[in-house]
């Protein structure tokens, strides 16, 4: 999937109202005009495919596991390999699953780029045989996330999430074009158009020690903060407020303020809005804080 970024959402928002495309429609791309930012931190190992992969990644791929369509797509100097993809005509689509298929078949023995571009052949060739996501799930960058590492898919980023569980924060907004690997619409000429040129990268985000067992995720603007903090059979004290979202993540917490205790149960959120004040959170448990400061 991809969220454009705000140019590419303005754009196709005041588009699609001047044609008239309903907001509820089916095919309507652009629910709104704003970006989504996405930040993911793990939970448990993590594998996440964003971006494009380096040519030099193609290339390894491409030979060691003998993919005519790749190895000619990499000669195009005029556009990157994931909008010939995208340009692809069914008839060419269906012939490079054929040939992906047949090459993950006879493979025997590869490493580094290709090694991986097999293991996610084969995790998603059973799911979608006949989706044109296999051949773009190639091209795409692979993220691996030890549990609590964190990265940020910044919007106009094509990407998946391959395996693993994580928490996600993402700026306000339901723009969310499916480039495959679902049953949704897929509007290959709005992809095609949004990636026309080289995709923003994905990157790692540094996750700062703030105190025992609290560290803070950098999100995309000063005026919000992410916090993880990992309960142990002691009480802890959090800080919440003046608006703040509070998630339970893999087992069940409670959390006390002013004498009031709310249980939360795995993958339940709260709210608190009110004056800054330090809460206490009861586990064993990991929980999440996303806060506007």
């Amino acid at each position: 999937m991809l969220h454009p970024h705000w140019e590419q959402a303005l754009a196709g928002f005041v588009r699609e109202q001047a044609r008239g495309v309903p907001l509820g429609a089916g095919n309507r791309n652009y629910k709104d005009r704003n970006p989504k930012c996405e930040v993911a931190v793990a939970l448990t190992h993590l594998r996440v495919l964003a971006g494009e992969r380096s040519t030099e990644e193609l290339q390894a791929i491409a030979s060691g596991l003998e993919l005519p369509w790749l190895r000619s797509y990499l000669s195009f100097h005029h556009e990157t390999v994931i909008h010939s993809v995208l340009r692809m005509t069914p008839h060419e689509n269906a012939a490079a699953l054929r040939e992906t298929a047949d090459a993950v078949e006879r493979v025997r023995h590869v490493e580094g780029p290709a090694a991986q571009a097999v293991a996610v052949v084969r995790r998603l060739q059973h799911l979608f045989p006949h989706d044109r996501g296999i051949l773009l799930a190639i091209c795409m960058k692979l993220i691996e996330l030890e549990p609590g590492r964190a990265a940020v898919i910044p919007p106009g980023c094509l990407h998946t999430y391959l395996s693993g569980r994580a928490v996600l924060v993402m700026g306000t907004s339901d723009n969310a074009l499916q480039a495959g690997l679902a049953n949704g619409y897929v509007d290959l000429c709005e992809l095609q158009l949004l990636t026309g040129n080289e995709q923003p990268q994905p990157s790692p985000l540094p996750v700062l020690d703030v105190g025992p067992g609290e560290q803070r995720i950098p999100l995309w603007s000063d005026d919000m903060e992410l916090r993880r903090v990992v309960v142990g059979d002691d009480p802890m004290p959090v800080r919440v407020g003046p608006f703040s979202v509070v998630l339970a993540a893999l087992e069940p917490a409670a959390i006390t303020v002013d004498e009031v205790t709310a249980d939360i149960e795995p993958e339940a959120k709260i709210l608190y809005a009110g004056e800054t004040v330090t809460a206490t959170v009861t586990g064993p448990s990991q929980i999440f804080v996303a806060s506007r400061l």
